[in-house]
């Protein structure tokens, strides 16, 4: 399984894009998670009401990017994780080639 996190903060402005992005993968059997640090801007209530498939993990406060990825990262049983920034837009491919890079390259 991959998971992809993207961390967030006072993204509601592109959050839409990057998480439309993300649901036209080519692949499937994958999840998201966006790690919301502490956000003001209806963030986490926009994920909960329009994308009921993405996980939210809420922190209290905004920890910065390294302490959200890494709360992202250590609440997955994922074998591989993706990270993405919330003004990332990712094209359809994107995931799975990732994916076949890590068939490919195991080492890596």
């Amino acid at each position: 399984m991959i998971e992809v996190v993207v961390p967030n903060w006072n993204g509601m402005k592109v959050l839409p894009l990057n998480l439309e992005s993300l649901s036209r993968q080519t692949m499937s059997g994958y999840r998201i998670t966006v790690v919301d640090n502490g956000s003001r801007d209806g963030s986490v209530e926009y994920i909960r009401s329009q994308w009921p498939r993405v996980r939210v993990l809420a922190l209290p406060r905004n920890f910065g990017f390294c302490r959200a990825v890494n709360e992202g990262i250590r609440r997955t049983p994922a074998d591989l994780i993706a990270l993405l920034n919330n003004d990332a837009e990712a094209e359809p491919g994107w995931l799975e080639a990732l994916y076949e890079a890590s068939e490919k390259y195991p080492e890596a």
